[in-house]
């Protein structure tokens, strides 16, 4: 059994509106690292998201092909993510295409306060239809050069853990992570682009959480984390649960 997980240290992000928490537990695979992100204000991160699915200073340092290649995917992509963010400056406006956005971008914003990744472009941005579920919805790159592809899930009355790690083993099983490859050489470092073709990488499974007792959920998904995502392969993984 996994000891209940208590709260370590906090980091505030008044710019996108949430609160950032490390959670501290011991794991048995100890690979397991967990936040919980406490979203403050929805008009806040919202504006945030807008800004952020519109900013392509990711794309300066492509070559000439990628760039043509990206650009008007992202052009059509940011267009339409920046009006489901207009159109949501409350709680009671939070749909899914909303919700799982901001849990994938929040989960994001906490690994790269709490842990120092590095935040690569969303995937809807550069992948090749806006909903298709071609596979992974977010990555990041932490401090040991490890690729973190991310899987997000909302609901606005449960606890989606279950179905967020779920898909991250279904993905790994079908190896949707190796397809992500061609992208991934442009937009992520040589050394963990190494890496993935070593196969090593993590995987982050976030998602929303409806409860009164978040660090109970975050728990049960450390332990279902532990039996399915225990692969030699995955050196870390991640679970990040997103409160409004």
């Amino acid at each position: 059994m996994t000891d209940k997980p208590r709260y370590g240290s906090q980091h505030s992000d008044a710019d996108w509106g949430c609160d950032y928490f490390e959670v501290e537990t011991t794991t048995s695979i100890g690979k397991i690292k967990i936040c919980h992100v406490i979203v403050k204000d929805i008009k806040i991160i919202s504006e945030a998201l807008a800004k952020k699915v519109l900013d392509t200073s990711w794309m300066t340092n492509l070559d000439v092909g990628s760039k043509r290649a990206y650009d008007r995917t992202v052009q059509e992509t940011a267009s339409a993510l920046v009006e489901i963010f207009k159109s949501t400056t409350a709680p009671s406006d939070v749909g899914s295409e909303f919700g799982e956005i901001m849990v994938s971008i929040g989960s994001t914003k906490a690994l790269e306060k709490i842990f120092s990744h590095v935040i690569l472009p969303i995937a809807e941005l550069w992948k090749p239809q806006l909903k298709q579920n071609e596979g992974f919805d977010f990555h990041t790159v932490c401090s040991n050069e490890f690729i973190n592809f991310g899987e997000a899930k909302y609901s606005g009355i449960a606890n989606p853990h279950g179905n967020a790690i779920n898909q991250s083993k279904g993905f790994i099983d079908d190896e949707k992570h190796l397809r992500d490859y061609v992208h991934l050489r442009e937009l992520a470092s040589e050394t963990a682009v190494e890496n993935l073709n070593n196969d090593s990488f993590g995987i982050v499974a976030s998602f929303s959480i409806n409860t009164a007792d978040p660090l109970q959920v975050l728990k049960n998904a450390i332990e279902s984390a532990q039996e399915k995502l225990n692969l030699d392969s995955i050196k870390a993984v991640y679970l990040v649960g997103v409160s409004q």
